[in-house]
């Protein structure tokens, strides 16, 4: 198989154990501008964006059901950092993150999860009814965004984030969410066949800590738990009164439980 080169959006600063932060879908890397500033000095901290996202150009086609180009720019990522780091994601940069460490050419320092969304391990664990929650938002959304809805999306950020979170978000970020809905929908179909099993997830032999909002949706954190029970000695944290999307909302929190991750501190 030939493999596409493409470039990737990359920025980087401060010195320091290495970090490689991951944003979910509809981000870049300044999505995480706020967990940064709380880390401070201290840190070789690397930002970037995913296949379709930022600069980073999608070269995945419509209908595509691999998270292989995913893996691919992330280990291309790390090629360039020049070290295994210490990797952070959110949400859809959380799976990435999950089937790169299973699947990738470089093995990370560690994982640090956030919202991470593999919902085909709801599945392949048997866990129907909550599978099912995810369904009854992507069959309106696809069928919205098929008939031109440019607000197709907002099914997947209330999902995610409650009621009127979609309306409550600043028009910029409200733009950009409807600009780069269809490459949220390859997201969707690239990492929808994912179903790893629990002996997979024991494959990652490396520091893991699973994060959750306290009210986020109940799928989602059916999923932190199935993730905590079958990674080897992974943590799992709740952030009380968080829902999906922690790094814009509680950054210092997620600052410190990366500052844990990389000193090898135990969460209490």
């Amino acid at each position: 198989m030939t493999v596409q080169t493409v470039a990737f959006d990359y920025a980087e600063m401060g010195s320091g154990p290495a970090l490689l932060f991951l944003a979910g879908s509809f981000g870049t890397g300044t999505g995480w501008k706020a967990v940064m500033g709380y880390l401070g000095d201290g840190y070789r901290m690397v930002t970037t964006s995913l296949l379709g996202y930022g600069s980073t150009p999608d070269i995945r086609p419509d209908g595509n059901a691999t998270m292989a180009q995913q893996v691919d720019i992330i280990d291309r990522i790390i090629d360039r950092i020049g070290t295994s780091p210490h990797v952070v994601g959110h949400s859809y940069g959380g799976l990435s993150a999950i089937v790169h460490a299973l699947t990738g050419r470089h093995r990370p320092a560690s994982l640090l999860l956030v919202e991470a969304n593999p919902l085909g391990l709801l599945r392949a664990s048997g866990e129907l009814e909550h599978y099912e929650m995810f369904e009854s938002m992507t069959g309106p959304y696809f069928a919205d965004f098929a008939r031109g809805d440019t607000e197709a999306a907002r099914h997947v950020i209330d999902f995610y984030g409650g009621p009127g979170t979609f309306d409550s978000m600043p028009p910029k970020v409200r733009s950009y969410i409807v600009a780069t809905t269809p490459v949220n929908v390859r997201d969707w179909s690239s990492g929808t066949p994912f179903e790893p099993s629990k002996e997979t997830l024991q494959s990652i032999d490396i520091p893991t800590t699973v994060v959750r909002g306290g009210s986020s949706h109940p799928a989602m954190r059916r999923i932190a738990e199935l993730l905590h029970d079958s990674i080897p000695e992974a943590q799992l944290v709740t952030v009380e009164g968080g829902s999906h999307f922690l790094p814009s909302s509680h950054p210092a929190e997620i600052a410190a439980l990366v500052r844990r991750q990389v000193d090898g501190t135990p969460v209490k």
